[in-house]
């Protein structure tokens, strides 16, 4: 049998929105673009769902769980290190209700002789902990084989945490125990199970209905059979189920808050759409998940979430993930506020390649039909004049309470402006905002409740 390589990895209010289906145009052009990616990617199945605020919702599936049993949009998949996202959000929620502080050191809830008490909270979810990564253990396998049925609690696998690679709050380093730790501290401040208060705290408020935190909670939907290469002796994609009976309890039990979740495309872009309209943290929080550690020219690392700034010329959020015969990438890009999910069962095509192939190619479809239209999401209370404007921007207001604050963003998503507003008429100064087409958003508190293109010509 082939030693398995195993890692998570990215390789990335007032008004609730209304999430009918796209127009048949735009439908059309997505479904057509993610068939031909995926055959183009010879994936053996995948499903694919995009939010676009203020026009709908759309979900396409692709390929086969096995012969004979096609890929459908309401199949649950494993998203891998995307867990780490909800997890970093769960912290943040958390912390606003007073139950801890990113910058409490964890040495109060976790004593582990290759753990240090004085790493902070905030280290574990920007990975700057130094923390060595559990899933690098030589020995990880074997809690895998002979048993795939096997569910082990979390604290048994901190067995596999051998001495830290460097000194915390040091250089950022992918660490999947980092997560691991953050699940059981939220397990310890909550009393509650860690999926538990992953369930209370943002799945239901938010009506997430189908994420599950697996093996602990079993979707009530079908889950395919996964494709890997990992176990046959040449490297060829075989069904993990039908060859070797393989059940994900162990696996998924092992990489616990690091990339447990099994979820649908359609609820994983739901919970991206719902988080960055502000709908599940507050303004503050929000400010922390996106204060980024540098890795790369142009990247950087959040409290789980990589940004990146440029893709198809448009500054975008991500995270993608890479279970045992899963593989995960999502974007929320803020300039139309779309966003993507898309999951795959296999894991032979790469984190990159599912980003930078399949997923460019429909953000590129967005980009197309979301600037076909100067009003983007629209609300009947609020209207914006001149456009395009000059040296000044009104933007008159019916009712107040449907909007406090007016933001305009650049094309790469850099905010240039921002402006309180009140009911009646609302002037905004353009004079240090250069020619160009610009992003409106109107906001409600964290919410956006109308968001236009605009023109600037001076």
């Amino acid at each position: 049998m082939k030693k398995l390589l195993f890692i998570f990895v990215f390789t990335a209010g007032l008004l609730q929105p209304v999430y009918a289906q796209l127009n048949s145009a735009f439908s059309q052009r997505l479904d057509n673009v993610f068939d031909s990616v995926c055959n183009r990617f010879k994936i053996k199945g995948a499903t694919a769902a995009i939010v676009v605020p203020g026009q709908g919702i759309w979900e396409r599936a692709h390929g086969i769980s096995h012969p004979g049993s096609p890929i459908t949009t309401d199949m649950y998949m494993g998203i891998g290190s995307n867990t780490k996202t909800y997890f970093a959000v769960l912290m943040l929620k958390l912390q606003e209700q007073g139950k801890l502080d990113l910058d409490d050191t964890i040495g109060q809830w976790v004593q582990h002789p290759n753990i240090p008490g004085t790493i902070t909270i905030r280290q574990l979810l920007n990975h700057t902990s130094g923390l060595y990564s559990y899933t690098d253990n030589p020995g990880f396998d074997n809690y895998i084989f002979p048993d795939f049925t096997r569910i082990w609690p979390p604290d048994s696998v901190l067995n596999l945490v051998e001495v830290p690679n460097a000194a915390p709050g040091g250089a950022w380093e992918y660490s999947n125990t980092n997560y691991l730790v953050a699940g059981l501290i939220v397990r310890s401040v909550t009393g509650k199970t860690i999926q538990q208060a992953l369930r209370d705290e943002i799945l239901t408020p938010h009506g997430l209905t189908e994420t599950y935190f697996f093996p602990h909670e079993t979707p009530p939907g079908t889950v395919p059979h996964s494709w890997s290469g990992n176990l046959s002796v040449n490297g060829s994609l075989e069904d993990l189920v039908a060859t070797y009976s393989y059940s994900h309890n162990a696996m998924f039990s092992l990489a616990s808050a690091a990339g447990a979740i099994m979820a649908t495309a359609k609820d994983n872009a739901l919970f991206w759409d719902k988080l960055m309209a502000g709908q599940i943290l507050n303004s503050s929080s929000m400010t922390e998940f996106e204060t980024l550690v540098p890795i790369s020219m142009g990247q950087g690392y959040g409290l789980g979430v990589f940004k990146l700034n440029s893709f198809n010329g448009r500054t975008i959020v991500t995270h993608g993930g890479t279970n045992f015969g899963f593989i995960n990438e999502n974007l929320h890009e803020k300039v139309s506020g779309v966003s993507i999910a898309m999951l795959t069962n296999q894991d032979s095509i790469s984190n990159s390649v599912l980003l930078g192939g399949c997923i460019a190619a429909l953000h590129k479809v967005t980009i197309q039909y979301t600037d076909t239209r100067d009003i983007i999401y629209r609300h009947d209370d609020i209207y914006v004049w001149p456009n395009p404007a000059r040296d000044e921007l009104f933007i008159d207001i019916i009712n107040s309470d449907f909007a406090q604050q007016a933001v305009i963003y650049d094309m790469l998503g850099r905010q240039m402006l921002a402006n309180g507003l009140q009911a009646g008429q609302n002037r905004l100064s353009l004079s240090n905002i250069s020619s160009g087409t610009y992003i409106l958003n109107v906001l409600n508190g964290d919410n956006t409740v109308h968001r236009q293109k605009i023109q600037i010509i001076h």
